[in-house]
Formats: structure tokens, C-alpha cells, sequence
């Protein structure tokens, strides 16, 4: 079956002919069609003379242009009229009732003629208008990448000058300051530049897929903390596919890259095994980000912390105001205590899966 980009390419190619050739293709159609009339004779009714002409006119005004069509329509209403209408007889008219099917033929034809080359018209607007908004969306695209990169490079020079303050700072509590700071710039960089390489969905680039940026995600964190010899700790993720606007899926990203951090960093002290196991998912009307490990595990929020020295605090620095307020701007809430059994940690945050002031 011809698609529309196959006709549009066809009939874009037999209308950029020159006039001449399109009026000579124009007169030898309408011949064959009375031609094929001839031949097939027997096959079609005696009475109905004007079937073939009709589908010689749309075929020129399909392939050519307006004036192509009403050229068939003149050649083919006089062809009829000296062959059909009035036999042998030259330029005298036929009898009335035979002269009105012969009118009403050449207005139909006409008629057939300017609705067709309109209906051209149109298509050939429709498609501008296609390739018109395909390369805005690429444009789009491009200025959304380029947007990342910068982000990410501003991001990064942003980590070494907070670290190069940080060994020029006069004191140890400015020093331990700066290097956090520049920790969760570090975080933001990560997330742009996963980003950046693409984990957005392939429907929309002001999208990101969950699948592919929470797992994406996850390994560049595993691999980070893996080549810094911390100890040998199995990171796994699963994650469903949503998308998720880029807006979102930042602070997505900085809880993630905070919680699983964390578990490496203080889950697993004097070079203990164990693993990190990061899940996406939706239930409901909520998304749900779990990290959770088999560490040294650390006490419920509500709590005190255990005496035994086992167990690593909450905390109420930068990082745990950063999770709570992250899980505020997506409208949700962040939790984090004892995993499954009582045993290791997990850390989860919840969140509406429609953003607050979105419609569909």
C-alpha cells in the first residue's frame, strides 16, 4: 500500500515537470482511457460513456496540477461530443437531454479538478508542517542537551573551587563544610549528566525514563565508590519504567544519590560485605524510591539512638535536611529506619505520581 510520504514523493516529482510535458502526459492519458473504453467494450454498460473520462481526470489532476485536470475535462467532454453524442454529424449539438448529461460531465470534471489540487494543497501544507515541528523537536532537543552539558561542566567547576577553598580554609568545622557542600554539587553534576547522555523518554526529551535513570544512576554510584576502595558492597537496582518530568527526576536523582551514599559510606564499617538494593517503583496514585542495606542498620526516627554503638545515628545535618527538604518540594514525604527483620536500613521516599498543577 502506497504510504503518504510514498505519494506525496510522487506526486511531488510528476508536478515539478515542465508544462508542456505535463499537458502531452495529460492529452495521451485521456487517449488511453478512451482506448481502454474501446477495448473493453463489452464489459461495460453502452450508456455510461463518461466512467473513463471521470478517471482520467482524476488521474491527471492527482498527478499534475488544477490546470492538467480541466485540460482533461475540455479534451475528454470533446472527445465525447464529436464520438459519442453526435456521430458523423462534426460540430452539430446532440439532443437535449443528451447535451445536459454532457454539461453536468464537464462540470463534475471540473469540480473534480480544483477539489483535488486543493486537497494537494493541503497535504503538501500538512507536511511542511510535519518537517516544521520535527526539526523544532530536534532543536529542542539539542538546546536541552546543550543546556545539560553546561550545567554539568558549571557544576563541576563549582566542586573544585569548593574543594580548593576547603584546603585553604582556617579551620576544621570550614573545612568539613566545604567538602559537603562540594559532595552534594558533586551529586547534582552526576545527575545532570546522566541527563545528559540520554535518560529521557524516547516520546518526549523533556521527559526522563524512570527505568534507565534510576538504574543508570545507581551504577555510576557503585562504580564511583568502587574505584575510591571503599569496601566490597554489591549495589543492585530495579526500577519500573514512568516517565517523569526532568524538574522531578533531579530531585529523584539527589535523594538516590544521598541514600545510597550513605549505605556505602557507613553501612558497612572495618571492611564488612554486604549490599544496597535500590527500587523504583509505582503503586497507586504514589511513586516509591527504596534504598535499603544489611549494614550496621541505624535507629527508627522516632527512636533514640542505640547505645550499643552498632548502629549509625540519622543525623540532623546538611544531608538529612536536604532529604527531607527534596521529599517537600515533590509533594511527599521521605522516612528512613530499621530495615525488613529490623536488620540494615531503609530509606524511602514518596511522592504523588502527578505534579502538583498538572493536568491531562
Amino acid at each position: 500500500m502506497l504510504s503518504f510520504s510514498s505519494f506525496m514523493t510522487l506526486t511531488s516529482g510528476t508536478r515539478s515537470l515542465p508544462v508542456w510535458a505535463r499537458y502531452l502526459l495529460t492529452l495521451l492519458i485521456v487517449a488511453a482511457a478512451f482506448g481502454l473504453r474501446a477495448g473493453l467494450q463489452g464489459g461495460l454498460p453502452d450508456h455510461n460513456i463518461f466512467l473513463m473520462p471521470i478517471l482520467a481526470v482524476l488521474v491527471t489532476a492527482t498527478l499534475f496540477d488544477r490546470n492538467s485536470g480541466l485540460l482533461a475535462a475540455f479534451f475528454a467532454a470533446a472527445a465525447i461530443l464529436w464520438f459519442h453524442l453526435a456521430p458523423g454529424q462534426g460540430a452539430l449539438l446532440p439532443e437535449r437531454q443528451d447535451a445536459a448529461a454532457w454539461a453536468l460531465f464537464l462540470l463534475i470534471a471540473g469540480c473534480i479538478s480544483m477539489l483535488i489540487d486543493g486537497f494537494h494543497t493541503t497535504l503538501r501544507r500538512l507536511r511542511a508542517a510535519h518537517e516544521d515541528l520535527a526539526r523544532t523537536d530536534s532543536q529542542r532537543q539539542l538546546l536541552l542537551q546543550e543546556f545539560r552539558h553546561r550545567t554539568r561542566n558549571d557544576l563541576q567547576s563549582l566542586v573544585a573551587l569548593l574543594l580548593l577553598r576547603a584546603r585553604a580554609a582556617p579551620s576544621p568545622a570550614a573545612q568539613d563544610g566545604l567538602r559537603e557542600a562540594a559532595e552534594h554539587a558533586r551529586a547534582l553534576a552526576r545527575v545532570h549528566t546522566l541527563l545528559a547522555q540520554g535518560a529521557i523518554h524516547e516520546n518526549d526529551p523533556t521527559l526522563v525514563d524512570t527505568r534507565g535513570f534510576v538504574e543508570g544512576l545507581s551504577i555510576q554510584l557503585g562504580e564511583t565508590h568502587a574505584t575510591e576502595g571503599l569496601r566490597p558492597v554489591a549495589l543492585n537496582a530495579t526500577a519500573e519504567a514512568h516517565p517523569l518530568n526532568s524538574e522531578r527526576a533531579i530531585l529523584v536523582g539527589l535523594v538516590l544519590n544521598e541514600c545510597v551514599t550513605n549505605a556505602l559510606k557507613y553501612a558497612f564499617p572495618d571492611d564488612r560485605a554486604g549490599k544496597v538494593q535500590v527500587r523504583f517503583s509505582r503503586s497507586g496514585e504514589d511513586f516509591h524510591l527504596t534504598v535499603e542495606d544489611d549494614g550496621t542498620g541505624t535507629p527508627a526516627e522516632d527512636q533514640p539512638e542505640a547505645s550499643s554503638g552498632r548502629s549509625r545515628p540519622l543525623g540532623t545535618g546538611l544531608g538529612t535536611r536536604l532529604l527531607r527538604g527534596m521529599a517537600a518540594q515533590l509533594r511527599g514525604s521521605f522516612s528512613r529506619g530499621p530495615g525488613a527483620g529490623g536488620s540494615g536500613t531503609r530509606a524511602e521516599l514518596t511522592f504523588p505520581v502527578q505534579a502538583p498543577g498538572s493536568h491531562h
